[in-house]
């Protein structure tokens, strides 16, 4: 129980702080407009994604569940980031490269992306209805 409070906690302050717009932020979206090169932040569905994947082979794909969700398959090469860590800033997300961030249905992944899109990321892609839409269009899953 009271680790689902902590998760509803951090979900929260997410939420807050992506809602709440920073200078940095603004100046980074600024200076990154200015440059030419303006952050993209999009849902992908299922199939667009693994289009994506197929065809990007830069391109780094975040799982932020939990080490617990995995029971339910994950997309193969993916990377274990929970949301939570990313939440406390105990870890970060990988710089440099196109980012493709994935959740149980899409709310996390959204809002991980939502937050890091505004931080100088130029390249983020939430799937759209999570790891649920996925298995559901018939898309390859590993499983633990």
């Amino acid at each position: 129980m009271q680790r689902y409070l902590h998760l509803i906690a951090a979900v929260m302050l997410l939420c807050v702080t992506v809602a709440c717009s920073d200078p940095e932020s603004a100046e980074n979206a600024q200076i990154s407009a200015a440059a030419g090169t303006s952050p993209i932040f999009r849902s992908l569905p299922p199939q667009e994604a693994k289009a994506l994947i197929d065809s990007r082979k830069d391109l780094v794909l975040v799982d932020v569940r939990s080490p617990e969700e995995l029971y339910e398959g994950s997309i193969p090469g993916s990377l274990l980031m929970p949301f939570g860590e990313l939440a406390k800033g105990a870890a970060t997300l990988p710089t440099g490269r196109p980012l493709l961030l994935i959740c149980a249905v899409g709310g996390r992944s959204y809002a991980v992306g939502r937050y890091f899109s505004g931080k100088g990321y130029g390249e983020i892609y939430n799937l759209d209805g999570g790891i649920s839409a996925w298995r559901g269009a018939g898309l390859p899953l590993v499983h633990p």
